[in-house]
């Protein structure tokens, strides 16, 4: 299916689309985000600090939707040139902050850079001092404030040294995204319909004392329903008076189209294909305004887009290419969205929000439920070399030889996109998970599922992930099993005492001890969580994505109580090789070989290695995950196994059920290890820890990409786990022509044969990723997969780009 984007220009003429300058204001767009710092917009703050005065003692529910009703009809709106409009802030590429979570940063971090997903981000002298205003306002009251008060009132100590050290991440910190919302059903019924629903409902609301939630959530819904439908309007309203003082025929044109497709959508139904790009974009912005945060995924857009898509084609007022014209134009809207929460969250992130696309899979009968419109996602990604939305694919064997191809495609172009979800596993283990659920899950349900921002996987439209659990370090627990409990850098007693570990006798001694350290954190984490989801409910909840999610209006609970149909909690873990390996190689060399005492290895360790660099080369050299060596595998396989079963030990997560650890870094690996000393891997302090969970340790692997394969597919019982996270790097020439069409997609085969869950490619050379270390500025384009995302090298923080340098490329399937 080959791509001529001169055809834009000479295709059907039923939009009035200017389609002769469409390519040329992609690159100008494009040039831009390139080149154009980030800034701090203060309106929200501003926003902010009214709305909670003027609706002081109201419930918070509704002084929330009214806070996001002043945003969508009183921030500054403008028109930039592209034909889809609607943007986060009042300025191109603004950035809100959102201190309702967290307000440290903003007095520990002013005067710091910031890095957001496009680079450097500014705060102007206005945006400074409503920050000050809003710490002061805000100090005490927050997430994060109201989570650690909780927790030190029930247990009697404070748990933010645990997070200082590395030991977790607190997740209440920041703003969470995470979920598919229903796009379908306003594209299809329009938001009218969803608002006339709500009125009914609150009319006819019981006037009890057991309703009062109810009542509260659903007058919430109705102002923020009716504020994404005035934001619309006002965007008509500008488009129009835009269109009144145009004096180009074909922009004047242009304009009065956009000015009627916003009068429309999305308070009613779309009717083709440019009313539905336009009708998802104001839902998915507006839902992006309430809370910006990662993981706010579009899911299967090239399923649910498709029936305008058909008929659009069908009915001659779109070419194919004219359909990537306008896509490569939505992209740009996505990549213009960035948030900024402190410099640990950047840093844990690397720029991410999540928007991810979900594409492949079954539909509900079990058939492939792939289209051409998500061919056309593909080769938008290929023109676009954009970070976000990020593509996933759901991958079976039914998939059509010819998808596959551009699959492969998209692939070798270098992007790291699409990732691979085995799409057999992700049913299997959402079957398995909401099996527990009072009402179950269907099998139609279960295969609607969709990749949520980086890895986790959920029902679309019926589940999210927004109630999050505090992400643990597993190998911050091999510090506290060598220091006996306590943190080497802050000297903080965070662990329980195991002993001395050079009085350690055996190896099972040693994992007892580190089993032990575990069940302690894990302790302290989960009840910190729990508490975490009960400071969100009662400082942030979300009134328009509640509206968005199936069940929350049925139930008349918002998102954080558990209105969806399927709640979930996200227990994200890093980590986990670095873990393993660092016992495998205690057991290796003190142990089994006696090659160094216990003593040694310690002094060594303390010393950073420094003047031991024979201990480190045997540490560095000991047998790793990742080379497929039996024995070494089934410890890993144990491993997590083990981690698994002692998180469960600690009881049932915040909705009452078994809840699934999500294994994977996004970057958590460059946060922690940052914070962390030396590791019995070799690895020297402050060194970013091995991404993924089943990648191997970079520069380790020595067995070839078979192995590799093999060892990462089956490291992680994927139906136990929510996730897994595996990296592999080839070089460009592996995938080029048929055979390397053939290697890739055996490659993929096998991997999911094996039962592994999720794998993700980069194609580029160490070479490359070091001279745009060099030459940044001529490297602005360069796209590398970080974790479950893709970002621009060169914006990325030095210790990521390192750890990414030094991963095993691989050159050919052996």
């Amino acid at each position: 299916m080959p791509f001529d984007m001169t055809k834009v220009a000479t295709g059907p003429t039923a939009y009035k689309i200017n389609w002769e300058t469409i390519n040329a204001r992609f690159k100008e767009y494009k040039d831009f985000l390139m080149e154009a710092p980030q800034v701090m917009d203060p309106e929200r703050l501003q926003f902010l600090h009214d709305v909670y005065t003027e609706y002081n003692g109201e419930p918070v529910v509704y002084i929330r939707a009214r806070l996001l009703e002043r945003v969508l009809t009183q921030k500054k709106i403008f028109l930039d040139g592209n034909p889809i409009v609607g943007t986060l802030t009042g300025t191109r590429c603004g950035v809100y902050p959102y201190p309702e979570w967290n307000v440290q940063w903003i007095k520990d971090e002013m005067q710091m850079a910031k890095m957001t997903s496009l680079g450097e981000m500014k705060i102007p002298r206005e945006t400074e001092d409503l920050l000050k205003q809003t710490y002061k306002e805000w100090k005490g009251r927050t997430c994060i404030d109201l989570n650690n008060k909780m927790f030190k009132d029930m247990f009697g100590f404070d748990s933010h040294p645990y997070h200082k050290a590395g030991m977790f991440y607190e997740n209440v910190s920041v703003a969470s995204g995470s979920g598919i919302a229903d796009y379908p059903k306003v594209l299809n019924h329009g938001m009218r319909a969803v608002l006339d629903d709500l009125k009914e409902r609150l009319r006819n609301c019981p006037t009890t004392l057991a309703d009062k939630e109810r009542f509260d959530l659903y007058r919430s819904m109705i102002v923020v329903c009716e504020a994404v439908i005035a934001h619309s309007h006002r965007y008509a309203e500008l488009v129009e008076n835009a269109a009144a003082e145009e004096t180009d025929p074909k922009n004047k044109a242009e304009l009065l189209e956009i000015a009627e497709i916003c009068r429309r959508v999305p308070e009613f139904p779309a009717r083709n294909f440019r009313e539905a790009i336009q009708s998802f974009w104001f839902m998915h912005v507006c839902i992006e305004t309430e809370q910006m945060a990662c993981a706010t995924s579009p899911g299967r857009f090239g399923q649910y887009m498709y029936p305008f898509y058909k008929k659009d084609i069908e009915e001659g007022k779109l070419n194919r290419e004219q359909v990537v014209a306008l896509l490569k134009l939505q992209w740009i809207k996505h990549m213009e969205l960035a948030e900024y929460q402190g410099g640990s969250y950047a840093k844990t992130l690397s720029g991410h929000t999540g928007q991810t696309m979900t594409i492949g899979g079954l539909d509900k009968d079990g058939r492939d439920a792939s289209t051409e419109l998500e061919v056309l996602l593909l080769e938008t990604q290929i023109q676009a070399r954009g970070i976000q939305p990020t593509l996933t694919l759901l991958y079976h064997p039914k998939l059509s030889e010819s998808y596959m191809g551009k699959v492969v495609q998209c692939i070798r172009g270098g992007s790291g996109q699409p990732q691979i979800l085995n799409n057999t596993a992700v049913i299997e283990r959402t079957l398995a998970r909401f099996a527990q659920y009072k009402d179950g899950i269907t099998l139609e349900d279960a295969r609607n599922c969709g990749n949520y921002g980086c890895v986790s996987t959920g029902i679309c439209g019926k589940g999210s992930f927004i109630t999050q659990e505090d992400q643990p370090c597993l190998a911050k627990i091999i510090e506290m099993v060598m220091y006996n409990g306590k943190d080497p850098r802050t000297k903080k007693q965070l662990g329980v005492e195991t002993g001395d570990i050079t009085s350690f006798q055996s190896f099972d001694e040693l994992y007892d001890a580190y089993k032990c350290q575990l069940k302690h954190l894990f302790t302290v984490s989960r009840k910190h969580s729990d508490l975490s989801q009960m400071a969100r409910l009662q400082v942030v909840p979300s009134v328009l994505r509640s509206v968005m999610y199936d069940g929350c209006i049925e139930k008349g609970m918002c998102e954080e109580a558990g209105g969806t149909r399927y709640p979930q909690v996200n227990p994200i873990m890093t980590a986990g090789i670095d873990a393993a390996n660092s016992l495998l190689a205690i057991k290796h060399l003190v142990f089994d070989t006696r090659k160094i005492t216990m003593e040694q290895l310690m002094t060594a360790i303390k010393a950073n290695f420094e003047g031991y660099e024979d201990i480190r080369k045997m540490c560095y050299d000991a047998p790793k995950h990742g080379n497929d060596y039996p024995e070494i595998e089934e410890f890993v396989q144990q491993y997590y196994h083990d981690v698994d079963e002692i998180h469960n030990s600690i009881g049932p997560d915040c909705f009452g059920y078994r809840t699934p650890l999500d294994a994977y870094s996004l970057s958590y690996h460059n946060y922690f290890g940052a914070l962390m000393g030396a590791l019995p891997t070799g690895r020297k302090a402050g060194v970013a820890l091995t991404d993924g969970s089943v990648s191997a340790m970079p520069g380790t692997d020595h067995e070839g990409i078979t192995a590799l394969i093999k060892a990462g597919a089956t490291a992680i019982d994927t139906v136990r786990y929510g996730a897994n996270h595996f990296n592999v790097k080839l070089v460009p020439a592996a995938l080029e022509g048929p055979a390397g069409t053939r290697l890739l997609s055996s490659l993929l085969k096998t991997y999911c044969d094996l039962g592994g869950s999720h794998i993700q490619f980069n194609v580029v050379t160490s070479a490359t990723l070091k001279k745009a270390q060099e030459v940044p500025q001529e490297y602005k384009d360069l796209v590398v997969r970080v974790a479950g995302f893709s970002a621009y090298f060169t914006r990325l923080d030095k210790g990521v780009q390192d750890e990414i340098v030094k991963r095993t490329e691989y050159s050919q399937a052996c």
